[in-house]
């Protein structure tokens, strides 16, 4: 089920090695020492056009080793190769060490997939997003990670019928951005951290139905200081979120439908920032972030006739998503709008189970209508 975060992919190819090198090789064997290492990932290219713009954007390549070392260790990494600023730039996207110390329990280290809320760090990948876009404010610009560096736990047990999962860590956390721009938003993606502080974050998930159909989940991250102190003295921030994933075949339409949501919102620290300068360069223009603390949401529901008969019409997929962002109106960054709501309907062609191109449709608040067409390939 394409619903499975990437560490559950990662535990059923690590399984299925693990599997493969105790019918060949024992303790102390001449396969002692031998790595077996998968390459997944996807590439991606997206075009987009409105009133103003026709081009081609972002181009992605995404390759993810993963690494298996023993039955107790194994290695993710992900490297990127993207054009979203106009030319190819080569990143980091993770690399995380971990350390299984029983079905119930691994440990990991390293910059990894964020477990705050469940959107940037399971469901945004290409070939798991149903739409060519993010929903607005769980993008670059919105509430929360996309990368995470520094140390964890998590793991899965059994309730009755049902299912938890968890996953807590300790991490860098967001860095404060004091800027006249941005003065109030945060870097989440930094790799080193700008003060002795530390984030605490986690995220737990219950599966309440046997059949593993649904899953709920509350996270929440905190960080007493993210300011390095020089322009702003101490400034806290508190996160949460909760998120819901509903997928099920429904036989009597023969199809599938997936039915998801998150919620997010941001308690900041009470500060006052300045938009600029008089003109005796004295701060000027104050403004306060915790008095209207950010907020977002989405919700999206996408039908597949996946039991047809037809190979053509059951390859099709329909998907629908409205997504809300609530910014502090004075904030420079929010560019005076404040409330921002975004529309976006799309048509998916599935050409294999992680290959599929999308066509959609976004209306958003004082953005022009656009056109998106994006093809993935999984690999």
């Amino acid at each position: 089920m394409m619903k499975n975060s990437l560490f559950a992919i990662l535990a059923l190819c690590l399984s299925s090695l693990a599997q493969s090198q105790t019918k060949t090789a024992g303790a102390g064997s001449q396969y002692d020492g031998i790595n077996h290492i998968l390459i997944a990932g996807d590439g991606e290219v997206t075009y987009f056009r409105d009133q103003d713009n026709s081009s081609f954007t972002e181009l992605n390549f995404k390759p993810i080793f993963l690494w298996h070392i023993s039955d107790k260790l194994f290695v993710e990494s992900e490297v990127e190769i993207e054009t979203g600023e106009g030319e190819a730039s080569l990143g980091l996207e993770y690399l995380n060490m971990c350390y299984f110390v029983n079905p119930y329990l691994t440990l990991h280290a390293g910059r990894f997939l964020p477990k705050f809320g469940a959107y940037r760090g399971r469901m945004a990948e290409g070939f798991l997003n149903r739409l060519p876009t993010d929903p607005i404010g769980f993008g670059d610009g919105g509430i929360g990670a996309s990368i995470e560096t520094g140390i964890g736990v998590l793991g899965g047990l059994p309730i009755g019928n049902g299912r938890l999962n968890y996953d807590f860590y300790l991490s860098n956390g967001p860095h404060l951005l004091t800027d006249s721009a941005n003065a109030g938003q945060f870097d989440y993606e930094a790799y080193i951290g700008n003060n002795k502080s530390v984030a605490t974050g986690g995220r737990i998930g219950i599966l309440p139905i046997s059949d593993q159909s649904l899953e709920i989940g509350y996270s929440f991250l905190a960080k007493k200081n993210t300011s390095d102190q020089a322009a702003v003295d101490h400034a806290s921030v508190f996160m949460q979120a909760v998120d819901f994933n509903f997928y099920h075949v429904i036989t009597q339409i023969r199809g599938t439908i997936r039915v998801m949501g998150e919620w997010r919102h941001q308690k900041v620290g009470n500060v006052t920032y300045y938009k600029g300068v008089d003109d005796w360069g004295h701060p000027s223009e104050p403004y306060n972030v915790s008095g209207n603390p950010p907020t977002c949401y989405y919700d999206l529901g996408s039908l597949r006739l996946s039991q047809l008969s037809n190979l053509i019409l059951r390859n099709f997929e329909i998907a629908f998503r409205y997504s809300h962002y609530q910014r502090p109106s004075d904030a420079p960054w929010a560019e005076g709008l404040g409330e921002t709501n975004r529309t976006t309907v799309g048509i998916d062609y599935w050409l294999h189970w992680n290959s599929l191109l999308k066509l959609a449709y976004q209306v958003e608040k004082n953005t022009p209508h656009g056109y998106y067409a994006q093809l993935v390939f999984g690999f």
